[in-house]
């Protein structure tokens, strides 16, 4: 797998048992759609915002707001882990993958919800557990 990836112009590593392909923000949507067509994980696990500013034991430089998608290729019977960071912390935006996978649909207006990323090309993006009042 470590070799399709690279020769499709990604640089996989492997981290916690997994492997991990980061993406810039701007290529986010073609990745995505090249890991369903061409390689074959047709299926999302699971797509999940993430703060880096509160995460681990140590401040993190770089961008603060990320998309982490969990993938799987049931016919390689593989997973693999996407990340894509947003270029700016005020205003963190990153491509919509339900074209992708119409399953990322409730899951990115979660991560819209609670770290307030915006998905750009959502079909419904709005609030999906806290209350338009709420200011998180």
């Amino acid at each position: 797998l470590h070799d399709a990836l690279a020769a499709a112009g990604f640089r996989p590593h492997e981290r916690l048992g997994e492997i991990t392909l980061e993406v810039p923000a701007a290529e986010y949507l073609a990745a995505a759609t090249k890991l369903r067509d061409e390689l074959g994980f047709e299926q999302l696990i699971d797509l999940c915002g993430v703060d880096y500013g509160a995460y681990g034991d140590r401040p993190r430089e770089g961008a603060r707001f990320a998309a982490v998608v969990h993938l799987l290729s049931v016919s390689k019977n593989v997973r693999l882990r996407l990340r894509a960071f947003c270029p700016n912390d005020e205003f963190p935006a990153l491509a919509s993958l339900v074209e992708v996978w119409p399953g990322a649909n409730w899951f990115e207006r979660e991560a819209f919800d609670l770290y307030g990323i915006v998905f750009e090309g959502h079909p419904d993006l709005r609030r999906i557990l806290t209350d338009y009042g709420f200011v998180g």
